[in-house]
């Protein structure tokens, strides 16, 4: 049996060795790469080809390069990058990834409501509250719908106050909002389930830490069971 090797481009060559170089240390965040002069020696390949190299790493949010100063290692987590990783997870394109997501969004959600729990504010309650305020319009539109629901666990995971459960929730984004419109295609009354997040506000708003996880560690699979139920209705 003959197993193909996929060839690489001096470009790929390239961009694995930076970030196995940042990744390892020796490039820290917010530094500063060698200058181009410095990489074309190191690597021995035309400017065109490092420049290349340099732009997609650009693209993926690991470096930032800036006119006249060179380029620098990001120094937050990269939605970009973490993007990039995730998307042959997308659910869409394989349905037998559904649980997958639904027990990573049910473990890093309850997480999140707890930690909104036990650091509630007027202004977050106030700002959750109108996130489950409906109209026709956003009633009647899948993807309006859609936005609104992530919306209200967006401001969640930012309420949370951590960069990285940020960062990891944001870049779920492809993949939750999948989930979501094949939620709002299989139900019907969504006002009834956007009033399902009303139960994770009440737990939150009483500072009830292990009720707002336990809440919010099913909520993921009441919905998927809306979604697994009208697939195998229209099959």
């Amino acid at each position: 049996m003959n197993i193909p090797i996929k060839k690489v481009t001096a470009t790929e060559a390239i961009m694995e060795s930076l970030k196995e170089r940042i990744l390892t240390g020796e490039f820290e965040p917010g530094g500063k790469l060698p200058s181009e002069q410095e990489l074309l020696k190191e690597y021995d390949v035309s400017r065109l080809t490092l420049r290349e190299a340099l732009a997609h790493l650009s693209a993926l949010g690991i470096i930032s390069v800036r006119q006249g100063k060179g380029a620098f290692v990001e120094t937050q987590v990269s939605i970009p990058a973490l993007d990039n990783v995730l998307i042959p997870l997308f659910p869409r394109n394989d349905s037998n990834r559904l649980p997958d997501l639904v027990e990573a969004r049910s473990m890093l959600e309850s997480e999140i409501a707890a930690k909104v729990a036990s650091s509630r504010t007027k202004a977050y309650i106030a700002r959750l509250e109108r996130l489950l305020e409906s109209d026709k319009e956003i009633l009647d539109d899948t993807e309006r719908f859609a936005d609104r629901d992530y919306q209200f666990h967006l401001s969640l995971a930012e309420m949370a106050d951590n960069k990285f459960l940020l960062a990891i929730y944001q870049a779920l984004y492809r993949n939750i909002k999948s989930f979501l419109v094949r939620y709002a295609e299989s139900i019907d009354d969504r006002r009834e389930a956007l009033e399902r997040h009303r139960p994770i506000l009440e737990a939150i708003i009483e500072g009830d830490v292990e009720r707002a996880r336990e809440l919010a560690r099913e909520h993921a699979g009441i919905c998927a069971s809306y979604i697994k139920s009208f697939t195998n209705h229209i099959e």
